[in-house]
């Protein structure tokens, strides 16, 4: 038994059933590059619960996050029949803090839907923060990514979009490497 991080009642998970389901889901489609990226929560909905990412609890809260926007993902994408093609892909996707950010979003997808999870592919040379940075400073500093796996029907994966900068520069790489990008998955949009 724990207690949950909102509401400090006693559960069995870092969240109450209670407080997972009053956080809202906000679907939304941005579009990038010419690709869709689906975002299911809104930014202030949830920055106080992803600010925990860069603890070792912010696994099990990604988690959480992670469950319940597949499952609505699973339950309402109209095309279901050719997610089994597809392979999920993180943007830097490595292990920092005890953990992968986007690899802990990509189980939760692969879990709930026919997709593949291709872990570690989607790598970055330049280990730069984001985090609360201008579009001038995410533009002069790219994360100069590389992907090299053979998987060719992708979707790429990341938790939060502000500017699309990550995803621009994750969908040319992978188009130049031979892949097609489907669409991307993020957990929230940060721009509603």
């Amino acid at each position: 038994m724990m207690k949950c991080l909102t509401c400090g009642r006693f559960c069995l998970s870092v969240l109450c059933q209670a407080c997972l389901d009053s956080i809202p889901l906000r679907p939304s489609v941005r579009e990038v590059m010419g690709v869709k990226v689906y975002c299911f929560y809104g930014y202030d909905d949830v920055s106080y619960l992803l600010n925990a990412k860069y603890y070792t609890i912010g696994s099990r809260i990604l988690a959480c996050l992670s469950d319940k926007a597949a499952h609505y993902f699973a339950h309402t994408f109209s095309d279901t029949q050719a997610l089994h093609s597809l392979t999920l892909v993180g943007i830097d996707d490595f292990v920092r803090s005890y953990y992968s950010h986007t690899g802990v979003i990509m189980r939760s997808f692969a879990k709930r839907t026919a997709m593949k999870a291709l872990y570690g592919q989607l790598k970055a040379g330049n280990q730069v923060s984001y985090a609360g940075k201008s579009l001038a400073y995410r533009q002069a500093n790219k994360r100069d990514l590389s992907y090299t796996a053979k998987a060719k029907e992708l979707v790429i994966v990341d938790d939060i979009i502000t500017t699309g900068t990550s995803f621009s520069e994750a969908v040319s790489v992978c188009v130049d490497s031979g892949a097609r990008v489907h669409f991307c998955l993020c957990l929230c949009n940060a721009r509603e």
